[in-house]
């Protein structure tokens, strides 16, 4: 047995649209969990979102019977603060949610500093006028500009809503600086997650909704693909990408026939 199929694979998850989709759980979502646990097979859910702790997704899950502890659960906060702690960051200034300030913090960030080295920023939905300008001219005096993720938009129950990537084109259009993107489809989240789980990434598979960010970021990264069509992507967009998936599945209810082990 060749040294690359004795190790073991694992899986990386989204979230929304995969296993859940606002208030609902996706058909077959705890069961594919369960067989992942049955089966110890390593995985780790990966998210965009930096709004929330993994303890927090954790107790939305549990509620739609989806058994994933927090300690599975990688957000796009968590891995930016890796990545400034590896970089040697101490003091950022950082538009964000409470939960994106906490991950600062546990990292030993200072994330208000009057002057700071790096610009961080992810989705806050109740950012106001003076921090952005903060951050432009922290920006424009020479800070590192680093984002959470580029989504644009996420989904709501009354439509979609600004994301991270909303703040980010103002910012970059006035200020001329591109950020450092460590989420999806950044390679940054994807690095730190085969890390976690102890694995190789050509060993790993990641199992999302979204071509331009699971998908696309996956590939990039030398991961296997499967696309979900519970989500984001419909079988148009599908057929209208150049962008190809190594399999193509309806919702996670269809992996229950795919030997996770092979």
């Amino acid at each position: 047995m060749s040294r690359d199929r004795a190790t073991p694979r694992g899986y990386l998850l989204d979230m929304d649209g995969v296993l859940y989709r606002g208030r609902r759980a996706v058909l077959g979502a705890a069961g594919f969990i369960r067989r992942l646990h049955a089966q110890s097979i390593p995985y780790l859910c990966i998210t965009n979102h930096s709004c929330f702790s993994p303890e927090y997704l954790a107790a939305k899950l549990r509620r739609l019977g989806i058994p994933v502890p927090a300690e599975r659960i990688l957000t796009a906060g968590q891995a930016t603060a890796a990545w400034l702690e590896g970089q040697g960051v101490r003091r950022v200034f950082a538009i964000g949610e409470p939960a994106f300030h906490t991950a600062l913090a546990e990292a030993g960030i200072e994330s208000n500093a009057a002057r700071p080295s790096h610009v961080v920023v992810s989705l806050d939905r109740r950012v106001d006028y003076e921090r952005l300008a903060a951050a432009a001219r922290h920006l424009t005096r020479g800070a590192t500009f680093v984002a959470t993720n580029p989504d644009p938009s996420y989904p709501t129950e009354r439509g979609p809503a600004p994301e991270c990537g909303f703040f980010l084109a103002g910012l970059e259009r006035m200020t001329g600086v591109r950020p450092v993107v460590i989420g999806k489809p950044g390679p940054h989240l994807y690095r730190l997650a085969a890390d976690k789980l102890g694995l190789p990434r050509r060993r790993l598979t990641m199992v999302g909704d979204r071509l331009d960010t699971d998908i696309l970021g996956a590939k990039r990264a030398g991961l296997r693909t499967i696309l979900v069509l519970s989500g984001h992507t419909t079988r148009a967009m599908l057929k209208g990408s150049r962008l190809r998936p190594d399999r193509v599945v309806r919702s996670v209810a269809d992996l229950r026939n795919i030997s996770l082990n092979t």
